[in-house]
């Protein structure tokens, strides 16, 4: 077995540009339609992530245990097929088509107790062989180990290439992705994380924000892999590209293909599995299964249902009730479900009978790119608050102007922006037209409206007036503009004669 493969040096920048390539590749030619690149593409990548991850195994245990022994299973992650390595496929010129359907076909099988299963028929896309050979070599200048890459790189350059995909298929980006710098903020703000606890994401899209956690607590020097990642989303084909994120971040994670409100996760005695943690960014405003949902139990904290053609509330109650009885929750949501009149129960539950909103923070339009003009809050709830925040909410204005940078076609929040908003939050502080510490019983008096303008003045401030300054151009310009009447009459004079001031 050969045990080179290319390795490319490099940020997040030049894997983008190599996944940028194929793109442009796919769209030059043709042939492919634009809403099926995220098919036929992912399972490309991921192979290529698998072949170099079992190579860089291969080299291990050969190193460790000799080549007489290093063909044994137990030392590779997911195993690949005899004849269907990376280099194999790349010497293939004719049908490419059908050796990529047979290679996928072993590796689906020799895998078959990890689940994996891409779902794709490269004869379906009509594909010309010098289209998918051109992919297969682009692919091949980068190394995609999972022991070798750079995690926060390779994850940067497989959002931006999500990204893309939610332009070409015309979707909302955020159902696919949230900006890294919103998810490194809300993470830090639940941390500290512990081995052994769970993390959940319902609507889980490319499985970014649980990435974001594994993230952190591997730079903060734990193991990731001994906390709990779990995950649902009913995008058609997204779970595959969960997955291949997890994949390329050396993350166990379970996703399934499944909408949260009509099958939510359940323990084994078939009760609501409960989560340490759960952070998401759900669907906006978008319909439910109101009719036969309403008696579940999820929903039963009031005496009222969300409205059919607005599940808003029925998201975050559904995570509500997922969260352990000391659990912490972080969603972004439309600013509606702030002040809208006919939710105030819903806040009312929260903020008055359960005293679970720990912050509210107003984030910038735009972040998601300038077809998404929404500015989006987030609400982080806490079933178990510290004694010194118990019957407070935070409320911090994060589109204040020194928190994020305007860029040509998206806004996009500042490291330091980042860094003081968890500031912030840890401490727990009032600073003037930015964050603001509130009693519930404020909040019980605006009949439980938490927009954030309430609470926090958003309003730019008026320029001071120097009034003496002011006067004294005041003047000058009164001088100048008698000066200039003065040069007209006498213009005027010059040209038609004394008689002229008899019309002045």
């Amino acid at each position: 077995m050969s045990s080179g493969h290319p390795r490319t040096d490099g940020g997040s920048d030049v894997l983008y540009a190599v996944f940028e390539d194929c793109l442009d590749q796919m769209e030059d030619d043709g042939e492919i339609d634009k809403t099926e690149y995220r098919e036929f593409l992912l399972p490309l990548i991921f192979y290529k992530c698998a072949n170099d991850t079992y190579l860089d195994e291969y080299e291990e245990a050969v190193e460790e245990f000799g080549e007489d022994l290093a063909d044994d299973p137990a030392f590779y992650w997911m195993q690949l097929p005899d004849g269907y390595l990376w280099e194999d496929l790349m010497i293939t010129n004719k049908r490419v088509d059908e050796a990529l359907n047979e290679a996928i076909e072993a590796f689906e099988e020799a895998n078959y107790d990890l689940g994996i299963s891409f779902g794709v028929d490269y004869l379906s896309f009509d594909a010309e062989d010098t289209t998918l050979k051109s992919l297969l070599q682009m692919l091949d200048t980068v190394d995609l180990s999972v022991k070798s890459v750079d995690h926060d790189a390779v994850t940067e350059a497989y959002m931006m290439l999500v990204r893309r995909f939610a332009e070409e298929e015309d979707r909302d980006a955020g159902e696919f992705y949230q900006p890294p710098e919103v998810i490194d903020m809300v993470v830090r703000m639940l941390a500290p994380f512990r081995d052994g606890e769970s993390v959940y994401d319902p609507t889980a899209g490319a499985g970014d924000m649980l990435v974001g956690v594994a993230s952190h607590y591997r730079n903060a020097g734990g193991d990731p892999n001994k906390l709990t990642f779990v995950g649902q989303e009913s995008i058609k084909g997204m779970t595959e590209a969960a997955d291949l994120n997890f994949l390329l971040n050396d993350v166990e994670a379970e996703i399934e293909d499944a909408d949260p409100l009509d099958k939510p996760r359940r323990s084994d005695d078939g009760t609501l599995e409960k989560f340490d943690y759960v952070l998401t960014n759900f669907p906006y405003s978008a319909d439910w299964n109101k009719d036969e949902l309403q008696d579940d139990p999820r929903f039963g904290h009031i005496d009222k249902d969300p409205r059919t053609d607005r599940g808003d509330y029925a998201y975050i109650l559904h995570m509500y009730s997922s969260l352990a009885e000391d659990g912490q929750m972080v969603t972004l949501a439309p600013q509606g479900v702030l002040f809208r009149q006919n939710e105030s129960p819903f806040r009312k539950f929260m903020v008055g009978q359960r005293d679970v909103i720990e912050a509210v923070i107003g984030l910038p339009e735009k972040l998601f790119g300038e077809d998404t003009g929404i500015a989006p809050a987030i609400l982080i709830l806490n079933k178990d608050k510290p004694a010194e925040r118990e019957d407070e909410v935070l409320f911090l204005h994060a589109a204040h102007e020194d928190f994020y940078r305007e860029l040509d076609n998206k806004n996009r929040l500042e490291a330091d922006g980042v860094d003081r908003a968890v500031e912030i939050f840890e401490e727990w502080r009032s600073e003037e037209r930015v964050s603001r510490v509130v009693d519930t019983d404020e909040i019980e008096e605006n009949d439980y409206n938490l927009n954030l303008a309430l609470y926090v003045d958003t309003t730019e401030p008026e320029e001071e007036i120097d009034t003496v300054a002011e006067a004294k151009e005041l003047a000058r310009l009164e001088a100048e503009l008698s000066e200039i009447r003065d040069r007209m009459k006498h213009d005027l004079r010059e040209s038609y004669g004394e008689g002229v001031n008899q019309h002045e």
